[in-house]
């Protein structure tokens, strides 16, 4: 070794060092950053935007690779998005084209921010904002993904010489861009629809000069001759087609369905086939011919078909669902029927599909006759289970029909069967059929999801169902059978969900601040996600105004207006605060600046209706406005027979006041949550008689009364359509419209 080497050598060795110590930090660095993207990203995909954008505005702070900052301000923008804050949302996306107008996130920011006004059907706007980046970024792939989707939104509002303009434009300035075999198929559509034929036979033939063995291209241009009657040209460019592509299925059936139109159906017979000889052993080869037959109206060769593909795969029930379709087109219902009842005697519960068997035979008939083939293949079945009582596919086709003929009872029954003989059901199959009475707003939900929960007390889909029938009894206006299906959560991991759900029911339902406030106080205490953590507090602000502990309560809902989070019911509430001490005026601004917040949410609507209750109702010096908050607060505070009480005192002495109507909806909703429907009724007819501009809202309550009080659908939907009918112009028709539809499904004929 040299004396130089000598010298060089521990200077090299110390230089190496640093160089990995340096290294090894950046790594650190980096993992750290990756570390908080991930949180991020989890804050994203968990919808808590607001967290997630104090996430990533943190990230973006530190040093950041190209590829990952880009990354982290395009989901940034799209926190902007959800949260309808397009300026900020465009103003990111832009910062990212900015960077690298010809980067691959730079499409993304162009189409993301397209998205921003199309998915609102905004179409004049997302134009105006593709042109103007078309034109700040000129020859990059921005620009040119700019420039088709223009062409692409004329094109989705029909605006077919635009959008042709927009395309060929495109194609002309970007002729290389991997959207422009897109641009030309949409031209060819668009020419073909104007009978453009010449440019549109131009446009493909230029691309079979460049490609002589495009497929598509050959497709394309044997379409056109067809759509103009051409029908030679198109055989010949069908054949030479399959003749490069003999495993396409489209173009087999488009060259016999062309020999069909020929009548020549030998020949589109023999095509066909063809399928079917290619791959002989699949039954999937026969269902795609039988498909094609069906297309054809040849319904024998699809039946023949469609047997052989049943031969082939016994257990695919969806092909005993389209041959009993082809029986049902040729009127043999016996047919159709026996091929359902076929595939559920031969196909396995769990197997896809195996759920249409049913909806099948329920959709062969409407009305007197649906109900008569329902009883009778109801019999069919239970002749199938006292054969084998223990087979537990005939028990599901016996519950399931019973379920769809609306013999709920009947249909339990059997359902709480199918566990002792199925022993993969972990609930999954009786949850379905509670959801789907559940959307129908049907009473015999409670029964499914109870017998879930009785069933399968343990489960994942026990606590789920817990949750629902809660709600449901929520809805229903049975509080305390909510909060004993609540409470009743042994050995199950009851999470903030059920317990924010309990608190709301103690505070809201019951009306039992002294049960609510510790709850609420428990989960302000948990480590819960910022929203979370708001939440509960506003659970305890509102516990406080019913406890006349306004300073506490504004103080603690101050600092959540100066926050992030659900600002608009905080706000709504410091207006109840004042509202509850009967100062009016200062009630009315608080609740006024809750549309600072937000102009269309709960909050706002609940703040206008105040505000527009106290403006309007000052007659009498606010003595009977004073009277109704009163008893609002006694009936928020688990004393109905006190607000009862002062409703009636407040009606007698003031009984021309303009707040009577809103005294008699207060008596109303009382009167309901105590089960006393018939003065519910009564209570609400007052509000309809006098026929003001709360009549629609007595109608509304009064069906509301009969459906879940009373359970008499019938008069439920009476009085919806006589809401409809009387009162077209209020904004409770769309609601009441809805209900009229579900209750008229619930109706025997």
């Amino acid at each position: 070794m040299t004396p130089q080497t000598r010298i060089l050598l521990p200077l090299f060795i110390l230089m190496l060092g640093a160089v990995l110590q340096v290294n090894a930090q950046g790594q650190l660095q980096i993992e750290e950053d990756r570390a908080a993207i991930e949180n991020a990203h989890r804050l994203y995909y968990s919808r808590q935007y607001d967290e997630a954008v104090v996430a990533y505005q943190k990230i973006l702070e530190s040093e950041l690779t190209k590829e990952t900052k880009d990354e982290v301000r395009m989901n940034l923008g799209q926190c902007y998005a959800k949260r309808g804050d397009d300026t900020l949302a465009i103003r990111t996306f832009q910062e990212v084209i900015e960077d690298d107008p010809n980067g691959s996130y730079a499409t993304q920011a162009t189409h993301q921010i397209g998205n921003l006004f199309v998915r609102r059907y905004q179409y004049k706007e997302a134009i105006l904002a593709c042109k103007k980046l078309a034109e700040s970024y000129p020859e990059s792939r921005a620009s040119a993904l700019a420039e088709y989707l223009i062409a692409q939104y004329f094109h989705a509002q029909g605006k077919r010489d635009l959008a042709t303009e927009g395309y060929r434009r495109f194609l002309e300035d970007y002729p290389s861009s991997p959207y422009s075999i897109s641009a030309i198929y949409s031209l060819i559509i668009l020419y073909t629809e104007a009978k453009r034929y010449v440019d549109a036979e131009d446009l493909i033939r230029n691309q079979l000069r460049k490609n002589p063995k495009d497929t598509d291209m050959m497709e394309k241009l044997g379409d056109l001759y067809k759509t103009q009657g051409k029908h030679d040209e198109a055989l010949n460019l069908y054949t030479a087609a399959l003749a490069h592509a003999p495993d396409d299925i489209s173009l087999r059936e488009k060259l016999g369905g062309l020999y069909a139109e020929k009548g020549q159906l030998e020949q589109a017979i023999e095509e066909w086939t063809r399928l079917i000889e290619e791959d002989p052993g699949t039954a999937n080869r026969y269902r795609q011919a039988a498909e094609i037959y069906v297309k054809h109206r040849m319904y024998d060769k699809a039946i023949e078909s469609y047997n052989q593909a049943i031969k082939l795969d016994p257990r695919g029930a969806y092909l005993y669902a389209q041959l009993a379709g082809v029986y049902k087109i040729q009127g043999k219902v016996n047919l159709a029927v026996g091929t359902c009842l076929e595939g559920l005697r031969k196909v396995e519960i769990g197997y896809h599909g195996r759920e249409t068997l049913i909806e099948e035979i329920t959709e062969i008939y409407e009305g007197e006759q649906r109900e008569r083939l329902l009883e009778q293949v109801i019999a069919q079945v239970k002749s199938y289970v006292t054969r084998d009582p223990r087979n537990p596919k005939f028990v599901l086709a016996l519950a399931e029909l019973y379920f769809y003929r609306g013999r709920f009872d009947l249909a339990l029954e059997q359902f709480r069967r199918l566990p002792q003989l199925y022993a993969a059901d972990r609930g999954t199959i009786l949850q379905k059929y509670a959801i789907l009475l559940q959307r129908a707003e049907h009473p015999a939900a409670a029964s499914f999801f109870r017998a879930i929960i009785e069933i399968f007390p343990t489960s994942r889909v026990a606590r789920n169902s817990r949750l629902r029938v809660a709600r449901l009894y929520e809805r229903a206006g049975q509080p305390r059978e909510a909060i004993e299906i609540l409470t009743n959560m042994k050995g199950v991991n009851v999470d903030a969900e059920a317990r924010f759900l309990l608190a709301r029911l103690w505070l809201h339902g019951i009306h039992d601040v002294d049960a609510a406030l510790p709850i609420y106080q428990a989960l302000m205490d948990q480590p819960l996600p910022a929203a979370g953590r708001t939440k509960a507090q506003i659970g305890v602000a509102e516990c406080y105004l019913l406890q006349d502990r306004y300073g506490e309560a504004r103080e603690l809902l101050a600092r959540i207006v100066d926050g992030a989070h659900l600002s608009a019911p905080a706000q709504k509430l410091i207006g109840d605060s004042y509202l509850f001490q009967a100062d009016f005026e200062k009630a009315a601004a608080e609740y006024e600046k809750v549309l600072k917040f937000s102009s269309s949410d709960e909050s706002s609507n609940d703040a206008l209706d105040r505000m527009i209750l106290i403006r309007s109702n000052s007659d009498y010096v606010n003595v009977p406005l004073e009277g109704y908050v009163r008893a609002l607060k006694a009936n928020l505070n688990g004393g109905p027979e006190e607000a009862l009480r002062i409703c009636r005192e407040t009606i007698e002495a003031y009984p021309q006041a303009l707040i009577v109507d809103d005294m008699w909806l207060l008596m109303g909703e009382i009167h309901k949550r105590q089960g006393r429907y018939g003065d519910a009724i009564a209570a609400y007819e007052k509000v309809v008689v006098d026929g003001g501009l709360t009549a629609a809202e007595g109608l509304n309550e009064i069906a509301a009364v009969y459906h879940w009080g009373l359970r008499d659908t019938e008069k439920a939907l009476q009085t919806y359509l006589r809401l409809v009918r009387d009162y077209p112009e209020s904004v409770i028709v769309p609601y009441a419209r809805q209900q009229v539809d579900a209750l008229a499904k619930l109706q025997p004929n």
